[in-house]
């Protein structure tokens, strides 16, 4: 019985470090220990699969635990994937691991769900996060300028000093604080109403905040604005975020579900296409479809009212600290390069997205300033490839390379700060 007892105490070792994530795997991996209580004949037999089974699972949760230093950066496309993880105490936002330093070779989301080596577009970037887990190297104070969005404003696939957060404050002489992390409008509001407390923002600060047309309105949200009643986590319950975590960053997992995932195939929703030059840009089919959608089909959607009540909610927090806020509405890379996704659809036309026309209306209703960025871009980009046949965005990813958060710099500072704000003091002499 005590050998029984330990043979099943080491089965659930990968279970516990995450190699096994299916409770019926773990109950399959008990049947020897099973076999081995009630063989009453070929006892030798059971035994020695017992023997195998618990060699085995020990096997397995030791490389696992060597393997996670050795392998993780290797195991993702981008360190933002490696370093994320939940807030204890509110599990349903997210952060990156604190003081993250990474420098290294990285490419994008759609050649990685390809896996196809081929269409990678590899580059170098550096990767760091302060002290509360966001892209900054540091806290600035005062703050005068708080960029808030999704994976675009955190700058995905780009270099710390090539996100547009950076190349505002460069270019204008401010202290900005990028408060970015992937998620939906909804969760970048709690994380506003969170952190910008500790914040010592600045008198006539701005908050740039960006909204993706690609998938901003499949965030489901939340069901309540109020920060006092979120699901809050204390003591025990904040120790299983962190052990899941942990589970969740096993090598030997990561490792069998990227197989599994190259078995399958490459994914119907990457399209490959072909500049004239023949180097494949891919898009991603499922964020593409928000472009062409009514503003009829976007204000019909059941996450809509949601999105109006979390601009009504960000409207009153940032009254109450002063600041002026500038919704930006990012499109994405078919609406921009329609000509590649589509051939036949010709250049493109420059009108807003019925997704962009809904947020304005959104925005309008609660007295929020509100840009679309798609004719700017639309103008960017072909001038961009006439004169030297580059892209705003990687051609592997769905995000911007740093010349598209140039021009989301220029976007914001050109057209909406100087044009609105004429006597806006621009410290640095010229653009880069």
């Amino acid at each position: 019985m005590g050998i029984a007892l330990l043979a099943a105490g080491a089965t659930a070792l990968p279970f516990a470090v995450g190699v096994v994530k299916n409770g019926l795997i773990e109950i399959l991996l008990l049947v020897p220990v099973a076999w081995f209580l009630v063989a009453s004949r070929g006892r030798d037999h059971a035994e020695r699969a017992l023997l195998l089974l618990v060699s085995l699972c020990l096997t397995l949760t030791v490389c696992d635990i060597i393997l996670r230093p050795v392998l993780g950066a290797r195991l993702h496309y981008s360190p933002m994937n490696q370093h994320q993880r939940r807030l204890p105490m509110l599990p349903i936002l997210g952060r990156w691991d604190a003081m993250v330093e990474f420098s290294g070779s990285v490419y994008g989301d759609l050649a990685a769900m390809t896996g196809d080596p081929a269409l990678r577009e590899p580059r170098r970037v550096e990767f760091r996060t302060d002290a509360l887990g966001f892209r900054n190297d540091a806290v600035p104070n005062p703050v005068d300028l708080i960029v808030l969005g999704d994976s675009f404003a955190a700058g995905v696939g780009v270099t710390q000093t090539g996100t547009f957060a950076h190349t505002l404050a460069a270019r204008y002489g401010l202290s900005a604080y990028n408060l970015s992390y992937p998620g939906g409008p909804y969760d970048q509001y709690i994380n506003f109403s969170l952190e910008s407390p500790k914040l010592n923002i600045a008198p006539g600060a701005k908050l740039v905040w960006t909204l993706y047309t690609g998938n901003d309105l499949e965030d489901p949200g939340g069901e309540t604005w109020e920060i006092a009643a979120l699901p809050w986590r204390t003591g025990f319950s904040t120790m299983l975020v962190d052990y899941r975590t942990f589970r969740n960053r096993s090598p030997l997992r990561q490792i069998w579900v990227a197989l599994r995932t190259r078995w399958g195939g490459i994914s119907k929703d990457v399209r490959n296409r072909s500049l004239p030059d023949g180097r494949p840009v891919l898009f991603y089919g499922p964020q593409e479809l928000w472009g062409d959608r009514s503003r009829a089909e976007v204000e019909r959607h059941p996450n809509f009212p949601k999105l109006l009540t979390t601009f009504r909610a960000m409207k009153d927090v940032t009254d109450r600290l002063g600041l002026r806020v500038t919704v930006v509405i990012l499109p994405t890379k078919g609406e921009v390069y329609p000509w590649l996704l589509e051939p036949q659809a010709g250049i493109g036309a420059a009108a807003p997205s019925g997704f962009a026309e809904a947020v304005m209306g959104a925005c309008e209703q609660v007295a929020l300033h509100c840009w679309d960025s798609k004719s700017y871009l639309l103008e960017e980009a072909r001038r961009r490839f006439d004169a030297s046949q580059e892209l705003l965005w990687w051609r592997d990813d769905t995000h911007m390379n740093e010349m598209g958060h140039q021009a989301i710099a220029s976007f914001v500072g050109q057209e909406i700060w100087e044009k609105s704000e004429p006597r806006l003091l621009r410290r640095q002499a010229s653009y880069p």
